[in-house]
């Protein structure tokens, strides 16, 4: 997956994967938990490499979680696992973070806030 030139459709499978596997990990019986929400990449743009940052290099995949709330905003972010570069993870973060993410719901079906993780890689083509 390329991210300076961001192959934004290739980012699709992470994400669901990275969603999936952090549920997965924090619920021990799934049928009891909140399944997460899912991701709308058409709601916002993709991240920007920082200026200067792709010159000098840069790489690195950044992992992320957001607190979805039940209309799909996003009310809270974290970095869960650096890109090994500060400018690259905010970069990320403050980006996403302005999409829009279709809400979690319990296994009844009821919307539920909840936590979702974020995977976004950068690399320079």
């Amino acid at each position: 997956m390329r991210c300076s030139r961001l192959n934004w459709i290739g980012l699709l499978p992470v994400l669901g994967l990275v969603a999936a596997s952090a549920a997965c990990a924090q619920a021990p019986d799934a049928g009891t938990q909140p399944r997460p929400g899912a991701f709308d990449i058409s709601s916002c743009s993709k991240p920007a490499y920082p200026h200067g940052k792709l010159a000098a290099g840069h790489e690195g995949a950044v992992t992320m979680a957001f607190h979805i709330e039940t209309n799909g905003a996003v009310s809270a972010s974290r970095i869960v696992r650096s890109s090994g570069f500060t400018a690259l993870d905010e970069a990320a973060r403050s980006a996403l973070g302005k999409c829009r993410f279709s809400p979690a719901r319990t296994p009844d079906g009821q919307l539920a806030p909840a936590w979702v993780a974020v995977q976004y890689v950068w690399q320079e083509e």
